[in-house]
């Protein structure tokens, strides 16, 4: 049996059908059967939404009933007189309480009520404007925004996550309403200090043709392996640049696409040798077992340091490797939006050199304690302990952080921080990046 769809907005499709089954006769609970909508939401709709349809005057008995008393009558009196009481027909206080379906409308001459779906439709859609047109929070909520649940924006810049922080005090704050309320300029909070708001820019067409043999390794044999083994764990991989040096140092990224859990760790070079170095190292921190685990399929991008994919696999013979089309670094989403999140903390164009491991596991905690909508309002510490005992991974300095303490700005990292990136960037390039020094 088909269950009935409640607290559900009614559609024109529904209202029409509504007002069609209203003067066929119907009543309200065979109108709820029909449409599978509960018979409660049927009657406030048309409670809500009847329009009053006022009889001709003309060759008819005045319909008020202080007519006969009146002496100041005249055509059309009804709608603006303030002692105008209509003579309601007695039926209109049974159910449905409208006129519609009704064997005597030609002939009454009394006030109608009339459930018209066009009309109806038209209220609506002007009450549910009016009714988002301005807040409707309390001054205890309206005062958690634009302090609390703003200071934790500013200091985690993430609306997601300081919404689940400030939700769990017992309030039930809406992701897409705080968002129109921020883009209408109701809250303190602007879009400027929003990471993602940036003007969009129409790029041009460009070659997104692989251009050396790879078989075996492309786009498309990664969605050919994933469908024919859906158990295993994928993982992407990639390296965040600091300054444009060959000899600068850079951070390469390793996620679990799975629970989004990112390591992150400094090489000297952008070279293959040393990424094959580095996961080596992986490799014996967390076990062969372990490593063939999270490296059977591994998804990047054709960067020279990943460029030679032979060197790979002669290195780990168990990973299978595969490579995204050139310009199409959205089909590595996962890794790229913890970028993001990076970039936050040290923006592009600043030099890695300053960085030691300790302050990447600092940066690298506080991504992996963020609350992601992906998955489920839980954040990747919550999941990777059944893929990494939490151990392994205390010892290598990766550990949770405080749902209210976790920090993605520049501060983080402290004064050094700080004077890296005004050493690099000008205040423009700065608020360019949404950075808040």
């Amino acid at each position: 049996m088909k269950r009935k769809k409640n607290n559900l907005h009614l559609t024109i499709t529904d209202r029409r059908e509504i007002e069609n089954l209203l003067n066929e006769g119907k009543t309200i609970t065979k109108i709820s059967n029909i449409i599978f909508k509960d018979r409660s939401n049927i009657s406030r709709e048309i409670q809500k939404h009847f329009y009053i349809y006022f009889p001709s005057s003309f060759n008819n008995k005045w319909y008020c009933l202080n007519a006969s008393s009146c002496n100041r009558r005249y055509f059309g009196c009804e709608k603006e007189c303030s002692s105008f009481v209509p003579d309601i027909c007695n039926e209109l206080e049974k159910s449905p309480h409208v006129c519609n379906g009704c064997d005597k409308f030609k002939k009454c001459k009394k006030l109608k009520y009339l459930y018209k779906a066009d009309i109806a439709h038209q209220q609506y859609l002007c009450d549910l404007k009016k009714s988002r047109s301005h807040t409707h929070y309390n001054e205890i909520e309206l005062s958690i925004l634009n302090n609390d649940f703003t200071n934790l924006v500013l200091q985690n810049c993430s609306i997601y996550h300081s919404l689940m922080v400030i939700n769990q005090r017992g309030f039930n704050f809406k992701k897409s309403s705080i968002y129109r309320q921020i883009k209408e300029g109701r809250l303190q909070l602007k879009l400027s200090n929003l990471p993602r708001y940036t003007p969009s820019n129409v790029s041009k067409e460009k070659d997104k043709s692989y251009k050396r043999n790879i078989e075996g390794h492309t786009y498309e044999d990664y969605i050919e392996y994933v469908k024919n083994n859906q158990q295993a764990i994928i993982s992407q991989m990639d390296t965040v640049e600091g300054i444009k040096d060959l000899n600068a140092p850079v951070l390469l990224t390793f996620e679990i696409v799975q629970c989004k859990f990112l390591l992150a760790f400094i090489i000297e070079q952008q070279k293959i040798e040393n990424v094959i170095l580095k996961l080596k190292e992986l490799e014996e921190n967390i076990g062969n077992e372990l490593w063939n685990k999270i490296s059977e399929i591994i998804l990047t991008d054709n960067g020279k340091e990943f460029y030679n994919y032979e060197k790979f696999q002669n290195a780990f013979n168990t990973s299978n490797i595969y490579y995204c089309h050139p310009y199409s670094s959205f089909e590595k989403g996962s890794i790229e939006n913890s970028h993001e999140l990076i970039r936050r903390v040290i923006p592009k164009g600043v030099s890695l050199k300053p960085y030691t491991q300790h302050d990447i596991n600092i940066l690298i905690n506080n991504i992996n304690s963020l609350y992601r909508e992906s998955l489920d309002g839980k954040c990747p510490f919550d999941l990777i302990k059944d893929i990494i005992p939490l151990d392994i991974l205390k010892k290598m300095g990766y550990h949770s952080i405080e749902a209210e303490k976790v920090n993605l700005t520049p501060n983080l990292l402290g004064k050094k921080n700080i004077e890296n990136i005004t050493k690099y960037l000008d205040k423009i390039a700065i608020k360019k990046a949404h950075i808040n020094l």
